[in-house]
C-alpha cells in the first residue's frame, strides 16, 4: 500500500514539476520508486547473443550435437566438446542434454566403425590414417591396450587423446563384441563430454554480462582457447 500510494505521489509530482514554468524537479521531493523510474534501464543483450541464445535453447542444437558425435566417431577430426561447450555457454540446460545427443550420436557412429574393422581391418586403418591428427602409432597403442586390458581400455583411452573412431574399429578387428562396446562407449564419451559442457555452463554464469553484451568478444576467445588446444596436440602427437 505504501508503494502505490509513494507511486502515485510520484507521478502526481512529476507532473506538476514537468508543466511549471521552472521545468525542474528536485530530487528531495521524489521518493524512492521516482528516482528508480529515472534512471537509465540496463541496455538490452546483443542481437548476436539474442541469435544465438535462440539457437541453443531450440531443438536444432541437439540435432547438431548428434551430428557432430556421429560424424566425429567416424571421419571427422574435431571434437564434439568444441560445440558442447559452447551450447552451455549460452544456454546451460540445454548444453547439458547435449551432451546426451552427442553420445548417442557417437555410439551410432561407433557401432558403424566396429562394423567396418570387422569386414576389412586393415583397409579401416588406412582410412583411419588419412584423418588430420592421427598416426600409425595410435592404431598400434590402442591395439595394445585392448589386448591387455580389453574393451575396459575404452574408458580410460579417449581421456589420453586417442580419438573414439580407433577404438571402435579395433574393437571390430579384434571381435570384442558390438554391444559390450556400446555399452562402454556411454562413460567412455559422456563423462568427458559433461564436464566440458559443465565448464561452458558455468563460465556462462560467471561471464554473463559479458556474453550478453560482448557476444562476439567471448566467441572469439573462446575460438581461440579451442585453437590453443588443438595446436598442443599437434605438437604432441608429432
Amino acid at each position: 500500500m505504501h508503494y502505490a500510494v509513494c507511486v502515485g505521489a510520484g507521478i502526481s509530482l512529476l507532473t506538476e514539476k514537468l508543466t511549471s514554468p521552472m521545468g525542474v524537479i528536485p530530487l528531495v521531493d521524489l521518493c524512492p520508486a521516482d528516482v528508480e523510474g529515472l534512471m537509465i534501464a540496463e541496455p538490452s543483450p546483443s542481437p548476436l547473443y539474442a541469435s544465438l541464445e535462440g539457437h541453443t535453447a531450440s531443438n536444432g542444437s541437439q540435432i547438431v550435437a548428434f551430428l557432430w558425435g556421429l560424424a566425429e566417431a567416424t571421419l571427422f577430426f574435431i571434437i564434439p566438446d568444441v560445440y558442447l561447450g559452447f551450447v552451455a555457454l549460452f544456454h546451460w540446460r540445454k548444453g547439458l542434454w547435449t551432451t546426451v545427443a552427442a553420445t548417442a550420436g557417437a555410439m551410432v557412429g561407433g557401432a558403424f566403425m566396429y562394423l567396418l574393422g570387422a569386414a576389412n581391418g586393415p583397409v579401416v586403418d588406412q582410412l583411419l590414417l588419412r584423418i588430420p591428427l592421427i598416426g600409425a602409432e595410435m592404431v598400434v597403442t590402442v591395439a595394445e591396450q585392448f589386448r591387455s586390458s580389453g574393451l575396459l581400455a575404452l574408458i580410460t583411452g579417449p581421456l589420453q587423446g586417442i580419438p573414439y573412431k580407433i577404438y571402435a574399429a579395433q574393437a571390430g578387428q579384434q571381435n570384442l563384441g558390438l554391444i559390450p562396446l556400446l555399452l562402454l562407449t556411454v562413460p567412455g564419451r559422456w563423462v568427458r563430454f559433461f564436464l566440458i559442457a559443465l565448464a561452458g555452463a558455468a563460465l556462462g554464469r560467471v561471464f554473463k554480462n559479458a556474453v550478453q553484451h560482448r557476444t562476439r568478444l567471448v566467441i572469439c576467445a573462446y575460438a581461440l582457447v579451442w585453437v590453443a588446444v588443438y595446436v598442443g596436440y599437434y605438437f604432441e602427437v608429432h
